[in-house]
């Protein structure tokens, strides 16, 4: 279905604007571009009774090929579910969401967590074993690498706990931008890869002053291990927790 195929009714179009004063009452900018077919598209699901997962995966890439960051997506989401009777959004419409916001801007070939954008745990393990790979007797690059591990804080809500690793996916992605490789390793935890350079202690610094403060999340440095099977183990561990 494309964006101006949408048939929506007289009720649909009662929940839209009450969504959209909502929207705009918690920051939508610019006002005047809130609206888009894909926003009648959920009206009209949520007025039918149908499912509203395809229609808020339509909702978050629209909102993306519009210019739209990810956090204004999702708390424009939060306003619908607001005026729709929900006291939070449901998780399964906020991934939705997310998902689609994430499909507008890659392509079906790709080792991308859907939710963040940053590479999934699979990448980060290919990643590591060619660092490992070495000559016998030979130092291995990983002794030149640090990995820096970015946690949420325990006790959050499901929902709160996956709208702050979306977001804060999109700020690491925007926060490295020289090459590392930053990885989502669980749902209330990341990973980048970084050189051991002079400057890791200034930018590890500036990490938690800045997406991390924001989002509520700690950093640590960590060491890599002397062999690949042990750093698959700390993987391991890190994912699990």
């Amino acid at each position: 279905m494309g964006e101006t195929d949408v048939d929506t009714g007289t009720r649909a179009l009662d929940l839209r604007a009450p969504w959209g004063r909502r929207s705009r009452a918690r920051g939508w900018d610019p006002p005047e571009d809130w609206w888009t077919p894909a926003v009648d598209a959920v009206c009209a699901a949520h007025d039918d009774g149908r499912d509203l997962t395809g229609p808020c995966a339509r909702l978050g890439s629209a909102r993306a090929r519009g210019g739209i960051g990810v956090g204004q997506s999702l708390t424009d989401l939060a306003a619908f579910t607001d005026v729709a009777g929900w006291d939070t959004p449901p998780l399964e419409l906020l991934s939705a969401t997310a998902e689609g916001w994430a499909d507008a801007g890659r392509g079906d070939d790709t080792c991308q967590d859907p939710l963040t954008g940053l590479a999934n745990a699979a990448y980060l393990r290919t990643r590591l074993a060619e660092l490992y790979r070495c000559p016998e007797e030979a130092e291995p690059a990983a002794a030149r690498h640090r990995l820096l591990v970015v946690s949420l804080a325990a006790g959050l809500d499901p929902w709160r706990r996956t709208a702050r690793l979306i977001v804060l996916g999109h700020e690491l992605g925007r926060f490295f931008t020289r090459g590392e490789s930053v990885c989502v390793l669980s749902r209330g935890r990341a990973a980048a890869l970084v050189p051991a350079a002079p400057t890791l202690t200034a930018e590890l610094s500036a990490l938690r002053t800045g997406p991390c403060r924001d989002a509520g999340a700690s950093v640590c440095e960590v060491s890599l291990p002397a062999t690949h099977r042990e750093a698959v183990t700390l993987l391991d561990i890190l994912a699990g927790t």
